[in-house]
């Protein structure tokens, strides 16, 4: 697959990958979907629970389904009971924050992860799944809630019109992105992040780790090669979305080694946090096809004779 325009995120593109993402299997399998040594070594989750009504508590109940806020309100032990989704709730979340924007080969990463994302969300429907996304560029977000094909393609749509940088990412941008998804995807959904993983301290990890309890997570570290390598000592010319041109010198050595460092330290982060929240962990290159890091990753679907 070779994108018409490596530096722009196309609506034609995305729904044209309709035909490849049938080949990735989303399916509820036990298997293991990380190739991150210590990772928890489960498949999905598959269909989630939904509460259904309450009911007073019966002896040999679960204690674990025990709601604490009604038995107070009325002073007699009451459960929650639940029913099974029969569609699991898929949300893909893909970062556009301005250091997404870029890539010295290949296509720029913001653009590997909406397609990355977006072959998830056709397997998704493929799967009769439930599909909604979630996209934001730092200082503003646009989402749209799981369901039939129409609304992923309403937000398909959403991600194309995204092309314009914004100046400036606020620095809890990651943060209010994590605290949004706890808010609004249900327990046992799948849902996967579609980032460079920038500004993940701390809180971002704890935030991330109470979501991995709360659904089943797919992590896309997008990731260029020459942020983990930078290029032979030299001065090379970098030209930003404005056409301006920027030069970099790589012939400092002290530069060279804090260049590394930074990556290493981002990437183990990453790494840490998706082994913490037991996440399904893809790398997608920029200079690799979208498809075949997912189904490296992934899996592809068994073919019926």
């Amino acid at each position: 697959m070779t994108p018409n325009d490596p530096t722009r995120i196309d609506l034609d593109a995305l729904i044209e990958l309709r035909r490849q993402a049938g080949a990735l299997d989303l399916s509820s399998r036990p298997r293991v979907m990380t190739d991150l040594a210590g990772a928890h070594a489960s498949g999905f989750r598959g269909r989630g629970m939904e509460f259904d009504d309450y009911r007073v508590y019966q002896p040999g109940d679960d204690l674990r389904a025990m709601d604490w806020r009604v038995t107070a309100r009325t002073g007699t032990p009451h459960i929650r009971l639940y029913h099974e989704e029969r569609e699991r709730p898929v949300i893909l979340c893909v970062d556009l924050r301005p250091a997404m924007w870029f890539a010295t080969r290949g296509r720029f990463k913001s653009v590997c992860a909406a397609q990355a994302a977006a072959l998830c969300a056709w397997a998704a429907l493929e799967n009769r799944d439930r599909v909604g996304g979630l996209c934001f560029d730092g200082d503003s977000h646009v989402e749209v809630r799981p369901g039939s094909r129409r609304q992923l393609l309403h937000w398909l749509h959403a991600l194309s019109t995204r092309n314009a940088q914004p100046g400036q990412a606020r620095p809890d941008a990651f943060a209010q992105l994590l605290r949004r998804l706890l808010r609004t995807a249900r327990p046992g959904a799948l849902v996967g992040l579609f980032s460079d993983f920038r500004g993940l301290g701390a809180m971002e990890a704890a935030l991330l780790r109470k979501l991995g309890q709360r659904v089943e997570l797919i992590l896309g570290f997008a990731v260029d090669p020459i942020e983990w390598e930078l290029p032979p000592a030299g001065r090379y010319p970098l030209i930003d979305a404005d056409g301006q041109i920027a030069w970099i010198d790589t012939s400092q050595r002290t530069h060279r080694q804090r260049w590394t460092e930074q990556y290493r330290t981002r990437r183990e982060a990453a790494e840490s946090a998706a082994r913490t929240c037991r996440a399904h962990w893809v790398e997608l290159r920029t200079d690799r096809d979208p498809v075949e890091s997912l189904s490296a990753a992934l899996g592809r679907r068994r073919q019926v004779a």
